[in-house]
């Protein structure tokens, strides 16, 4: 058991270092081709940090995993919730202006119900891959055409982390690298994945769901807890919404284009609808005019640790 957890281990570091290279680098080569640091920096918003999730996705398909991969995507977005905004909130209370993050919240909801309407046959085919993948691309347009019309402040605050003096060429180097860390990474931590919960004696979709969703996690933990802490509040929710987006729609979406995949009662009855309620509470703590207190905060942790503590006792 010793062996595959250091191996899970040491796939995580790689694969978080690589993302946090990819992300640099990518920052630095394309302000040298001219894009706009609020382009970049909203676009680091959404999907920077769900680097992670695709390539574990991808790569659990590809090994014949694709329930690890859907197990990462849901358990992934009730942790962005539960874990990832309650840590934020309890750091620094949050009180956003974003005007964008006030439909984020139901647009959430949306992907979260698609995808269980998607699942009610128990598969996830090809078509549906599709259909999520459209989806995102109707996202993505209708999110840069809605984000130009933020007021200057927000565009300020969201652009302010696309500034770097690095050089062009250690950037296109650290883009290299960290896709490296993030294939290499992602493959060990799948392979130790399934042999954790072949000793466990559990499904790879409960390794998945709890496990493997926390770690590919840690990018959303670091920039969000990070950008409460400096008081951005428009980034730390919009990580936390950004990235629950892009994990089914275009994470998944990619994932069972690649390798379609059969579920289980289980996962249709009882996952599904938590992360679906995870999506709903997300919007009742950020009704209140995009502000979110400490109190909701701790909801939000002791609502994911009676999550975790539900899958744990199932599983036992």
């Amino acid at each position: 058991m010793l062996a595959p957890a250091a191996v899970f281990l040491l796939g995580l570091v790689i694969l978080v270092v690589g993302a946090e290279c990819l992300l640099r680098g990518a920052v630095r080569v394309a302000r040298a081709l001219g894009v706009s640091p609020f382009v970049i920096g909203f676009t680091l918003v959404g999907f920077g940090t769900s680097a992670p999730e695709l390539v574990v996705g991808l790569s659990a398909a590809l090994q014949g995993s694709p329930r690890i991969a859907l197990g990462n995507i849901v358990g992934s977005n009730i942790a962005n919730v539960g874990l990832i905004l309650g840590v934020a909130v309890l750091i620094r209370p949050l009180r956003a202006n974003m005007r964008l993050l006030k439909v984020g919240g139901p647009m959430v909801v949306g992907a979260s119900l698609l995808l269980w309407f998607l699942c009610r046959d128990n598969t996830l085919s090809r078509t549906d891959g599709y259909v999520l993948l459209a989806g995102f691309a109707a996202l993505a347009a209708y999110m840069y055409r809605a984000a130009r019309a933020e007021p200057p402040p927000v565009k300020e605050e969201i652009g302010k982390g696309a500034e770097s003096k690095m050089r062009v060429w250690v950037a296109a180097v650290l883009v290299a690298v960290g896709l490296g860390g993030l294939i290499g990474g992602a493959d060990l931590m799948v392979v130790a994945a399934v042999e954790m919960a072949t000793a466990f004696g559990v499904s790879p979709w409960l390794i998945g769901l709890t496990v493997v969703a926390v770690g590919t996690s840690l990018p959303e933990l670091a920039a969000t807890g990070a950008a409460a802490w400096r008081g951005e509040a428009d980034i730390a929710l919009g990580n936390v919404l950004g990235s629950n987006l892009f994990n089914i729609l275009l994470v998944l979406g990619t994932t069972v284009v690649v390798s379609p995949m059969r579920l289980g009662d289980s996962v249709l009855f009882r996952e599904l609808p938590a992360m679906v309620l995870f999506a709903v509470l997300l919007v009742a703590v950020v009704a209140n005019g995009l502000t979110v207190y400490r109190w909701e905060g701790a909801v939000l942790l002791a609502a994911y640790a009676g999550f975790i503590a539900w899958q744990v006792v199932g599983a036992m």
